[in-house]
């Protein structure tokens, strides 16, 4: 069987479908000023499309949807892929609603050829981004066209238009053709090997202006040397995306000492003072040098502590002799070390 015939009479969408109810197989051609194609049919169901570049059989379909002006030919004869059929309802109704976003994105961007750059202004004071966004808008500064867009995002020509007419909706890039484009210059790329030595290149340019402008007059000068623009007042991280802070530690408050606590304390000040006097009742001029090795032994600086306790070894009365050794045996905010006032004891005693 042999069927053909011309597309503006019988849309590629009902031919299909008159196949598929039929459970045909062959190959269906179909060629058009909007392109040219291929759908092979299994018994009704798609066993392959090709179109152009199409990398998916949804993507091959949904260009030849766009083929609305042209002619079909289904040949019986032909040779059919050996693949897994695909059932021609699913890939149909996926195609035609691409071709329906795509009337809506070709409206902005019509093509891959039309030219895109970055807006000359924001739409606000900051603007949030995400991941994606900045690696196409990074695209659209490298290049001049949606294709370049998509040659560097790696998408087919449906994702790249798609692509750009968000970052348009968004008024972060202009394309050709709108009021939202003004004209500029055709830029000319560079080869590769010079990127490195443009800049230098161009603060050169930038210097001789400069240094023009001095000769003229010094408030132009002034007036060149751009400002350094501040990142964080063009784009900020959204609430989301951004760590969250630690709290600032609470300091614990101070536990108030229990009544056994105090008295303990009571009774080891209480202590260390009767000792302290039995030290100084015990204390003589031929008995300083011992307790000044017992504090040398300790790892304390014995060369002021010497003096202090050969003078209070001489002192007149007990509470003279207390009240010098509590200056040097006692630390600041310390009490006084009582072992080491026992060892001295023992040691005399004995």
């Amino acid at each position: 069987m042999s069927l053909q015939g011309s597309l503006e009479g019988f849309p590629l969408p009902d031919v299909l479908a008159l196949l598929a109810s039929t459970k045909k197989t062959g190959e269906l051609r179909v060629a058009g000023h909007q392109g040219a194609g291929r759908v092979w049919l299994s018994e009704g169901a798609v066993a392959g499309i090709e179109a152009d570049d199409a990398k998916s059989s949804v993507d091959a379909l949904f260009r030849l949807l766009r083929v609305e002006t042209g002619s079909f030919t289904f040949d019986a004869d032909a040779k059919v892929p050996d693949s897994r059929p695909e059932p021609l309802e699913s890939l149909l109704a996926d195609a035609q609603t691409r071709l329906a976003d795509w009337r809506v994105i070709e409206a902005v961007v019509p093509s891959l050829a039309v030219g895109v750059q970055l807006a000359d202004e924001l739409p606000g004071p900051k603007v949030s981004v995400s991941a994606a966004q900045w690696r196409a808008l990074r695209a659209v500064a490298a290049g001049e066209t949606v294709n370049d867009v998509a040659g560097a995002l790696d998408l087919n020509e449906f994702e790249a238009c798609r692509t750009v007419k968000r970052l348009v909706d968004a008024g972060l890039v202009a394309v050709e053709g709108t009021d939202a484009a003004p004209s500029r210059p055709a830029r000319r790329r560079r080869p590769e090997a010079r990127e490195e030595a443009a800049p230098a290149a161009v603060e050169e340019d930038e210097t001789e202006a400069v240094e023009e402008s001095d000769e003229g007059d010094e408030t132009v000068a002034a007036d060149a040397t751009p400002a350094t623009p501040d990142l964080d007042a063009l784009v900020s991280i959204p609430a989301h995306m951004r760590r969250a802070r630690r709290p600032a530690p609470v300091p614990e408050p101070q536990r108030p000492r229990s009544r056994l606590a105090e008295a303990a304390a009571r009774r080891r000040l209480a202590a260390s003072d009767d000792l302290v006097g039995e030290a100084a009742a015990a204390l003589t001029p031929e008995n300083a040098n011992a307790l000044v090795r017992e504090l040398a032994e300790l790892g304390h600086d014995v060369s002021e502590a010497a003096d202090v306790i050969e003078a209070a070894s001489r002192a007149g009365t007990t509470e003279e002799r207390a009240a010098a050794l509590e200056g040097v045996l006692a630390e600041e905010g310390e009490p006084v070390n009582r072992a080491l006032l026992m060892k001295f004891l023992s040691s005399v005693r004995s």
